[in-house]
C-alpha cells in the first residue's frame, strides 16, 4: 500500500520556484515519507485544485502569487496569523480540520531583525499591496517601524498602511526611507521598478521579496548606489521551515533547506 503523501505549491506562475527542491531535501533529511510538487493553477481553478488535494489526502500546501488572499476561504478555519494579515500562504491539517495559515509574517520578522536590522521608528517604504505586502506591513508594525506604502491602486496602498498601523507601526514622516521593500512580482523576469525605487544609496537597504539566480534590477541598482541589498531567499527558507513544522510536527532541517535553496539558484 502506498504511504507517500503529497505536499505542493499552488501558484500562477510557479516555474521559477525552488520550493520543490527545498521541501524534498527537507523530507529526505527528516525521513518524512512525502513528496513536494509545484502546480501552475489559474485563479479560477484554485478551489477545485484544493478540493482535489483533499480527496487525495494531501499532507499540506503552500500558496503563492496570486492566490494568497483567495486561500483564506479554502480551509475549514483560518489561524490568527492569517486573519491578522488577511492572506494565507500555507494549508495544514489540525486533526480533521484544514487550516489556512500565514508563515510569511514570522519569516519576514526574522529577516527584518536578523538581516536588515529593523528597529522601532525606522523609516520604511513598502511597494505593493498584495499578500506579501500585507505580511510585511504586519511584521514591520510589530517591530514598531514607520511605514509608508506605494501601490498601483491608491486605496489598496492606504489599506496596507492602515494594517501596519493596526499592528504598531508609526505613520511615515515622509523623509528618506532607510528600508525599501519590493513586495510585488516585478523584477522576477528582469523588470525594473518605477524610477522612484531605483536610486537607493548609502545608509539605505533594499529588500526584494522576489528571488532568482541573479540580482533583480532593483537590487543591482541599490548595490551600485552603495545601499545594502537582500533578495527574498531568506524569507523563502524561513517560511518554508515554518510550513514544514506545521505539516510534520517536527523541527525543520533549516540548514539543509538553506543550502538546498542556495544550490538550486547556483549560489
Amino acid at each position: 500500500m502506498a504511504a507517500t503523501r503529497l505536499a505542493c505549491l499552488l501558484g500562477h506562475p510557479v516555474a521559477h520556484s525552488v520550493s520543490p527542491q527545498i521541501h524534498n531535501a527537507a523530507f529526505a533529511a527528516a525521513n518524512v515519507d512525502a513528496a513536494y510538487l509545484a502546480f501552475d493553477v489559474a485563479p479560477g481553478d484554485l478551489a477545485a485544485a484544493v478540493d482535489g488535494l483533499r480527496t487525495l489526502g494531501f499532507l499540506g500546501a503552500n500558496l503563492t502569487v496570486p492566490h494568497k488572499r483567495a486561500a483564506l476561504a479554502l480551509g475549514d478555519a483560518i489561524t490568527a496569523e492569517a486573519e491578522a494579515v488577511g492572506a494565507a500562504n500555507t494549508l495544514f491539517w489540525d486533526g480533521d480540520r484544514l487550516l489556512a495559515d500565514n508563515t510569511d509574517v514570522g519569516a519576514l520578522h526574522t529577516v527584518f531583525e536578523r538581516d536588515v536590522g529593523v528597529t522601532s521608528g525606522l523609516e520604511t517604504l513598502v511597494f505593493g499591496a498584495g499578500g506579501a505586502a500585507r505580511a510585511a506591513a504586519v511584521a514591520l508594525g510589530r517591530l514598531g517601524a514607520r511605514v509608508a506604502v506605494v501601490a498601483r491602486r491608491p486605496q489598496a496602498a492606504r489599506d496596507v498602511a492602515a494594517l501596519a498601523r493596526r499592528w504598531g507601526a508609526g505613520g511615515a514622516a515622509g523623509g528618506r526611507p532607510a528600508l525599501v521593500v519590493n513586495a510585488t512580482p516585478l523584477g522576477l523576469h528582469g523588470e525594473a521598478l518605477p524610477g522612484m525605487f531605483m536610486g537607493l544609496g548609502e545608509g539605505q537597504v533594499a529588500l526584494d521579496l522576489t528571488y532568482g539566480a541573479g540580482e533583480s534590477p532593483f537590487l543591482a541598482a541599490a548595490r551600485r548606489g552603495g545601499a545594502r541589498a537582500f533578495d527574498g531567499l531568506g524569507m523563502l527558507v524561513e517560511q518554508a521551515a515554518a510550513a514544514f513544522q506545521r505539516w510534520t510536527g517536527r523541527p525543520a532541517p533549516l540548514e539543509v533547506m538553506a543550502d538546498t535553496a542556495a544550490a538550486a539558484l547556483g549560489r
